[in-house]
């Protein structure tokens, strides 16, 4: 996984959405849609609820 996608990663798992990532990280909406599928293949989950909790089990982020 890439630095990028590692970020990604972290913001799904802090509750954000496509377009708050991208405002966040200063990238264009479809772009973090690109980086979402990509993370969600990678991590293999199915949707982006499976990805926050691959997150709080990998430590990247906590409830709250």
């Amino acid at each position: 996984m890439t630095d990028r996608e590692r970020e990604i990663l972290v913001a799904i798992g802090q509750g954000r959405t496509n377009g708050e990532i991208a405002e966040r990280l200063v990238l264009s909406e479809s772009t973090v849609k690109t980086h979402v599928g990509r993370v969600l293949a990678k991590i293999g989950a199915r949707d982006r609820i499976q990805a926050v909790i691959i997150a709080y089990d990998l430590s990247l982020t906590r409830p709250g």
